[in-house]
């Protein structure tokens, strides 16, 4: 557990954790194809189609037949395989009119939803998609996600909990649930996660550099650089790590008090010229930057 106090420091790089930074970019795309075909039992449109001629076949059937459920949703899956998210929605919207209460309608629908930030939606399909007699991880991840994404890691941290029983090997869980215990103090929980997911899942820049963030939270700063390091130079790494161990401090002193600064005359206020600010280290990636790869995911990647 960190220091008293520390949990208010260690939210000085929240920035580090913005979530959804890197949803969109994972593997779960990479299978939508063939997820699509076998998860309706319908003619789907030849092994190794591209995801935009899926598109096109699941857009006829679509357009012959908008009451199928099955044929909505492999046709807003093969939408969102190609990016079009916004014509996926609207897909699925339609089809939640006729099949309120599919599991699967609104699974996806959720799950989309969450994607595109529309949280209050997305908690409430999810919330009707998550079965508990046959829990499908990627929903119960989803919910703990759409917590998350609200500030509420404590409650998201039973979702990922959950989900880690159901999946125990899938990296976007692992990452989710370590970054959870990470801001609400628990980066000793979350370190070993992330090796984990780091040994799964193959080689993931998102999961060495939130590695490197909790390692740094912890103050192994030589262990960080070193995870860093995978997928930066070193120069770069150990500048990032000694940014956020500039922001977070261990065990910081108390400020001795000091009397209050005499009030400034207006013409010196307005002669005054601010300081420029500190030069950082040549590419360097401030913290807020680096949070572009260190993110909860929206969907599994």
């Amino acid at each position: 557990m960190f220091r008293s106090g520390y949990v208010g420091r260690a939210m000085a790089v929240a920035a580090c954790l913005a979530l959804g930074a890197c949803a969109q970019q994972g593997g779960e795309i990479a299978s939508l194809s063939d997820e699509t075909a076998a998860a309706a039992d319908l003619p789907g449109p030849g092994p190794g189609a591209t995801p935009a001629k899926a598109a096109e076949y699941w857009g006829k059937a679509f357009a012959k037949n908008p009451r199928d459920s099955k044929i909505a949703l492999n046709y807003a899956r093969s939408l969102k395989a190609i990016g079009e998210k916004q014509r996926a929605l609207a897909v699925l919207q339609e089809a939640s009119i006729f099949h309120g209460t599919d599991r699967a309608i609104n699974g996806e629908y959720g799950r989309l939803a969450l994607d595109l930030d529309q949280i209050s939606v997305a908690q409430k399909l999810l919330e009707a998609a998550d079965d508990p007699t046959h829990p499908d991880w990627k929903i119960v991840s989803a919910r703990g996600t759409a917590l998350a994404k609200e500030g509420r890691y404590q409650d998201a941290i039973k979702f990922y909990e959950r989900a880690i029983v159901l999946a125990p090997d899938q990296p976007s869980v692992l990452n989710n649930l370590a970054l959870a215990y990470a801001m609400v103090g628990n980066a000793d929980k979350a370190e070993p996660l992330l090796k984990r997911a780091a040994a799964v899942g193959g080689h993931d820049p998102r999961v060495s550099q939130n590695l490197a963030l909790v390692l740094s939270l912890q103050g192994k700063y030589d262990e960080a650089k070193i995870a860093a390091a995978r997928d930066a130079t070193p120069e770069v790494a150990a500048a990032n790590v000694d940014y956020v161990r500039k922001m977070v401090k261990l065990d910081p002193k108390p400020m001795p008090k000091m009397a209050p600064a005499p009030a400034l005359a207006p013409k010196a206020v307005a002669q005054h010229e601010p300081t420029p600010p500190a030069k950082a280290p040549e590419g360097h990636v401030p913290a807020a930057s680096w949070g572009a790869q260190v993110a909860i995911a929206n969907t599994p990647w």
